[in-house]
């Protein structure tokens, strides 16, 4: 009876494919449906966080139930999923490479160990006469020297725009760039996580601009801060992309004027 008992709990279990299939299923369903702008009644990140690693708490039901009614709280569980799932791969991976880097060191001793300690000796150093000191190098006029440009502030704000990857063209307002040396500060949508990301704008004749920069939460504001260049870019459509280093792209339509 027992055995009986265990098989059907086994039988029971959601598969990983099956656990995909509706984690997608509810992506797609909750990712528009149930808008929360004011975000009333969200649990904080720690609890989508255990969530999202399987963990259990006395209100879990409730904090599932909360989620199936609010889309932003949905694609939050949804980017802890991957993130959760692809950091498990990375240890894996880790752990797998410490394995061959021991047994790497172990042959190397060994051989090491049969062949004695001696080795072949180093050569000799041969001393080279001085080189003849070239003559000084005489600076550039001022006059051909060129001055930069200076930094132009430009504030993109992503927070409404959500966390979905792919371009999104249903969104308020068009994000725009002017041509110039910028400094630009991202507001990143809700749900983003402090730490390092990547920037790309790229549009026609393959022209890409990549920056680099570090989020950080200030007033209640996760804002990235990079420096790029627009200046050889053409006015008209343009695409830009952002993502946390080392995870997906989230792709927004932008035009330089």
């Amino acid at each position: 009876m027992a055995k009986t008992t265990s098989k059907q709990s086994k039988d029971n279990r959601f598969s990983r494919k099956e656990e995909r299939e509706i984690r997608e299923a509810l992506r797609q369903t909750y990712a528009s449906e149930s808008p929360n702008p004011n975000r009333e009644g969200c649990p904080n990140k720690a609890t989508l966080r255990a969530l999202a690693r399987r963990e259990t708490f006395p209100a879990v039901q409730e904090v599932v139930s909360h989620v199936s009614r609010c889309s932003p709280c949905s694609q939050v569980l949804t980017q802890f999923i991957r993130q959760y799932q692809s950091r498990q791969w990375v240890y894996r991976v880790a752990a797998v490479a410490l394995i061959v880097v021991g047994i790497a060191a172990w042959v190397s001793w060994a051989l090491m160990r049969n062949r004695g300690t001696y080795g072949p000796q180093p050569p000799g150093i041969v001393k080279t006469p001085p080189e003849p000191a070239s003559p000084p190098q005489t600076k550039e006029p001022s006059v051909r020297e060129r001055r930069l440009p200076e930094l132009q502030l430009v504030v993109l704000d992503l927070r409404k725009r959500g966390i979905s990857r792919g371009e999104n063209s249903n969104q308020d307002g068009e994000l725009s760039l002017p041509k110039g040396r910028l400094r630009l500060s991202i507001y990143l949508p809700f749900g983003s996580d402090e730490g390092n990301y990547e920037v790309r704008v790229s549009g026609r004749r393959d022209q890409v601009l990549m920056a680099k920069g570090r989020a950080a939460l200030k007033n209640r504001i996760n804002a990235l801060t990079v420096e790029m260049d627009t200046s050889a870019f053409e006015a008209g459509r343009y695409s830009l992309a952002i993502r946390e280093a080392g995870w997906g792209w989230f792709r927004y339509p932008l035009r330089v004027k």
